[in-house]
């Protein structure tokens, strides 16, 4: 077969696809998103009543023109809804100007910020303010230094930074701490020397 052939055959068949979806109804229907006049809802009607559904399977909403697919149980939900194909098709409204006629409606409140003030009530009375101690603490003695270092390293920043060795702590001669090491020593050392 030819090119010319093929050509000729597949515009053929395009025709036929045509006619059987005029035939049918299924004809491509284009609507304009702008509300329905009143000669096109009772065309609408008209095919509502003929088919079940509604040419083109959206419906416009009457206050923005928006487009909105109508088909299956949402369209059967709305009809039952709004009462008739008619009601609907006159009074539909999308969810857009719903929310927009919800905000006109609404009244604007203007918030008024509360303030609170504090004041003092009795500025006259006299507080009891218990003293301070303000001389510094003494330092712990190497005896109290030994037992703190049996569970705690006292300066866990040196023994990380070091990779876990103990080498610049000056808390060395008195640690007691498990863990102990300086960088000279390995594993194996420090296993031993702890049996």
């Amino acid at each position: 077969m030819s090119n010319q052939a093929r050509y000729t055959y597949y515009r053929m068949k395009k025709a036929k696809n045509k006619v059987k979806r005029l035939v049918k109804g299924k004809v491509k229907f284009k609507l304009q998103p702008v509300p329905l006049s009143e000669q096109q809802i009772q065309e609408f009607v008209v095919y509502y009543n003929e088919r079940k559904s509604f040419p083109g399977s959206k419906i416009p909403c009457n206050v923005t023109g928006k487009l909105t697919t109508c088909i299956g149980p949402w369209m059967a939900k709305k009809i039952k809804e709004f009462g008739s194909a008619e009601k609907l098709l006159r009074n539909y409204k999308c969810r857009g100007a719903v929310k927009t006629q919800k905000l006109v409606n609404k009244p604007v409140r203007k918030s008024k910020r509360k303030i609170k003030i504090l004041e003092l009530k009795d500025e006259q009375k006299n507080w009891d303010i218990p003293k301070m101690n303000l001389t510094p603490p003494s330092p712990a003695t190497d005896t109290e230094l030994k037992e703190i270092t049996k569970t705690a390293c006292l300066r866990p920043d040196i023994f990380l930074d070091n990779e876990r060795f103990c080498d610049g702590c000056e808390f060395y001669s008195v640690c007691t701490n498990a863990m102990k090491c300086l960088l000279g020593w390995t594993k194996s050392k420090r296993k031993a020397k702890t049996k």
